[in-house]
């Protein structure tokens, strides 16, 4: 009479699990026991007792079907079905360690490093890098770095990690979901900007009513649907549909794109060419703007809140340079937690910084707007 087996086996086929049910606790296990031959050496080095690892192999091998090991041998042996998952099992475990190794330097990489992107349309803003350079020189080790973004790609770079912080304009504040956190690091006033053969140009200062005759350059809805919406409702509450003289297909072509006397430009103090020699700058009455700091709620980079503090001291340092005033800011020095490490000042003589790119499309796109 045949001897009825210890547990059940299954022909392959004949039972349905899931891939789930095996860990990758277990393959460990029945690693250590293929390389030790031994179950009680093999607990031992898995901290385990005997009985213990007895059990989870013994589970295993429920849920493979087959026995794994040959346990009537001394040492113990593979079996055949043991034999072929061996190097296959090695090749998974090893994979898989090399990918939690891969997942902790970048982790690691991520918490020394601070990359900060500024909307594409803006000029150069000296500050920006020079708070880089100071949380370097304060937390040695840690790598800045800083690049102009596209208006329509910062939200997707944030996403996916190629940035931790992103500088764009406050009039995108509605639009901000429950995901992202910000702040106002720069507030100023919007501007009106028209060549200097406008007549309005001879003004001290300008009004709505002035605006009442001109034509607007405005962002192409597709690329900025905002400006066009923030123009409409400042104009309709003092009375007046805004005329619209041609779109622009990026931010960064709006002072390019005004051609004739009565044309003008609503736009930032920071945008790019507002300091031609060629134009004539008016403060818009009653209007706020600015730079917002935005960044993904759950980004754990301990470097986010010293940066954005530090970069608040020094535009509230040199923003006689660009004219805007700013929110209140902290006080130096900042300091990581447990360290002593207090940012120097570095001399305004080092201020340095990048160039810049280009956006979409409208019909009414003027050929010198594209």
């Amino acid at each position: 009479m045949l001897e009825k087996p210890r547990r059940m086996m299954y022909n392959c086929g004949m039972k349905h699990y899931n891939i789930l049910d095996v860990s990758m606790y277990q393959i460990q296990l029945f690693l250590a026991v293929a390389e030790d031959r031994s179950f009680s050496r093999a607990a031992l080095r898995m901290n385990l007792t005997q009985p213990a690892l007895s059990k989870r192999i013994a589970a295993l091998e429920d849920i493979v079907g087959a026995e794994l090991f040959d346990r009537e041998k001394r040492p113990v042996a593979l079996t055949d079905v043991g034999g072929a998952l061996l190097e296959k099992w090695k090749a998974i475990a090893r994979q898989f360690e090399l990918s939690v190794d891969e997942a902790r330097c970048l982790s690691a990489r991520k918490r020394t490093r601070l990359v900060v992107g500024i909307v594409d349309s803006s000029r150069q803003i000296p500050s920006f890098h020079l708070a880089g350079k100071q949380l370097a020189r304060g937390f040695p080790g840690i790598g800045f770095s800083w690049d102009y973004v596209v208006y329509s790609r910062w939200r997707e770079k944030l996403n996916s990690g190629e940035l931790d912080i992103m500088f764009t304009l406050r009039m995108e504040e509605p639009n901000f979901t429950d995901d992202l956190s910000y702040e106002p690091v720069i507030v100023c006033p919007k501007l009106v900007c028209m060549l200097k053969s406008n007549p309005l140009s001879a003004k001290e200062s300008i009004t709505y009513e002035d605006l009442r005759t001109q034509k607007f350059v405005v962002n192409s809805p597709l690329a900025m649907p905002m400006h066009y919406v923030f123009i409409r409702e400042n104009t309709l509450r003092h009375g007046f549909e805004p005329k619209i003289a041609r779109y622009s297909k990026s931010t960064s072509g709006l002072i390019s794109c005004l051609e004739n006397d009565d044309e003008v430009v609503v736009c930032d103090m920071f945008l790019r060419d507002v300091d031609s020699e060629f134009l004539k700058v008016f403060e818009l009455p009653d209007t706020f703007s600015g730079l917002d700091a935005v960044w993904l709620a759950d980004n754990g980079n301990p470097y986010i809140r010293p940066y954005i503090d530090l970069l608040k001291v020094l535009l509230e340092q040199y923003r006689h340079l660009l004219g805007y005033y700013s929110p209140a800011t902290s006080v130096l020095p900042i300091s990581e937690p447990g360290c002593d490490n207090c940012l120097p000042h570095v001399p305004s003589s080092t201020l340095r910084e990048p160039k810049s790119p280009p956006e979409p499309d409208l019909d009414k796109t003027d050929a010198a707007c594209e």
